[in-house]
């Protein structure tokens, strides 16, 4: 059986500039072999085995010969496979080479175009492409020399007309400044470098061709860059987007089609998220189904597994009919009626017929924290997973914790040196009772907001006055 392969162009950096019919690739795929420039907030929702092939100017992790190898191989074995690629795969991404390859090997592939930075980039700072009153095209240049040391045709280069882009140019930033302005190009030639494009560092500088290499070095900026040559950068002061939260990079419990995370985003925030614990599902001895009584549940999740089991044991979930359910709060009482149940009551501790039999269903370490009747029968239906937190804090602003689980979750996957940046960290709380489990946890800077308005508020008052410091974290 033979696999396909997609080769998938992740656009610039945001997450959500992925087009619809990579989002279904990426869901669809077995794995996924990615480079380093892919934003992991975009891989967080899927399922698929993750490859990291990611290649370092200088340093490549897993060469070219490699990963060509291992999309056959893949492929070969009846895999799915998504090759996500920055930008666009057919922009000096290789995916000419890769897809050639393929075709080679007799395996089946697509291309899935993505926004190539050398458009959504420039964007992002401002600065379009092409306009009526600067330039009526635009020509889009790799800054690499190729292996065999031929240079650019710099004589034709520089007498082109409209907007000229360098990708991976940073090295040859100075050269490319200087063989535009010896064949001809006005030294006052305007001249942008957008270094992170749409990612939280973002970063900007704009010169002419004489003073840009002086400027860069100034403001340090580095590679990943574009380079953009043209009078379009003119009208960069002018279109520049200006965002409340533009610079932050937060930090988020990861939940699928999050309003979090596109309420911060809307506000110019890049989010990322961290993993939540995994729910894992344990056996319990039912109670006898035909006696009934009185089933608390204290979480969906339970009463989800509870009703797995049910079925595995071959019970009808008809016999639910002989007991009273009983909702923990109002938002597990929602979720069972999005299932077509409707709780009969509220949990109420003294409410409860202690002359009946009483069952809670929860979480392993949640049932056991609960300080309820020592009569009833406490059933742990799963529990959850402790899972390490890949992700370096010291990248980060701010996290938004909008649960006491969600705290607890990225507390217990992180080890002690991450505890520690942790305690540290600005701490948006949503509510109360989960600023009350931060400081339980010792942590410190904890801000209390209890809706999503209001932590979006929260975070722009608490960072209005630290721009200088976004982009180089706390």
């Amino acid at each position: 059986m033979s696999g396909r392969v997609s080769l998938i162009g992740a656009g610039p950096g945001n997450p959500e500039l992925l087009t619809l019919l990579a989002q279904r690739r990426l869901a669809e795929a077995d794995v996924i072999v990615y480079d380093r420039l892919v934003n992991p907030a975009l891989l967080a929702p899927y399922a698929a085995e993750k490859i990291d092939v990611g290649k370092l100017p200088h340093h490549h992790k897993v060469s070219q010969y490699q990963i060509n190898d291992m999309l056959v191989e893949l492929a070969q074995s009846g895999k799915r496979v998504a090759r996500l690629k920055a930008g666009d795969p057919y922009v000096f991404g290789r995916g000419g080479e890769e897809g050639q390859y393929l075709k080679q090997h007799h395996v089946a592939f697509e291309v899935v175009p993505g926004l190539t930075s050398a458009i959504a980039g420039l964007a992002a700072a401002g600065i379009p492409i092409t306009h009526r009153d600067y330039a009526s095209s635009f020509h889009v240049i790799t800054g690499h020399r190729k292996a065999e040391g031929k240079e650019l045709d710099w004589a034709n280069i520089a007498h082109q007309e409209g907007t000229l882009v360098f990708l991976m140019g940073m090295e040859q930033l100075a050269t490319i400044a200087d063989q535009l302005m010896v064949n001809g190009m006005s030294a006052t030639t305007p001249v942008a470098v957008i270094q992170w494009a749409t990612h939280w560092k973002q970063r900007s500088v704009s010169a002419d061709l004489a003073t840009i290499v002086d400027v860069v070095t100034a403001a340090k900026i580095g590679a990943p860059a574009l380079i953009v040559v043209g009078g379009v950068v003119k009208l960069m002061p002018e279109l520049q987007p200006q965002l409340a939260l533009q610079g932050l990079h937060l930090l988020i419990p990861f939940k699928a089609e999050s309003k979090l995370f596109a309420a911060l985003q809307d506000e110019g925030a890049s989010v990322n998220y961290f993993d939540r614990r995994k729910k894992q599902p344990r056996a319990v001895a039912l109670p006898d189904m035909a006696a009934g009584g009185t089933l608390v549940i204290t979480d969906f999740a339970a009463f989800h597994y509870f009703q797995q089991q049910l079925l595995t044991l071959g019970v009808d979930g008809r016999s639910l009919n002989h007991w009273q359910l009983v909702a923990m709060n109002q938002v597990v009482a929602n979720r069972l009626q999005e299932t077509g149940l409707l709780a009969d009551a509220l949990y109420d501790e003294q409410q409860l017929d202690l002359t009946q039999p009483v069952v809670y269903l929860g979480e392993q370490a949640a049932l056991a924290q609960l300080n309820g009747p020592a009569t009833a029968q406490y059933l742990a239906t799963y529990e959850r997973i402790a899972v390490p937190q890949s992700v370096d804090l010291a990248d980060f602003h701010a996290v938004v914790f909008p649960s006491s689980a969600s705290v607890n979750d990225l507390y217990a996957g992180c080890d002690e040196a991450q505890r520690a940046q942790l305690q540290t960290m600005t701490c948006f709380a949503m509510g109360q009772t989960v600023a009350d489990e931060c400081q339980k946890l010792g942590l410190h800077a904890i801000v209390a907001a209890p809706s999503y308005d209001d932590v979006i508020q929260a975070v722009k008052k608490e960072f209005s006055t630290d721009e200088s410091n976004r982009v180089t974290g706390r």
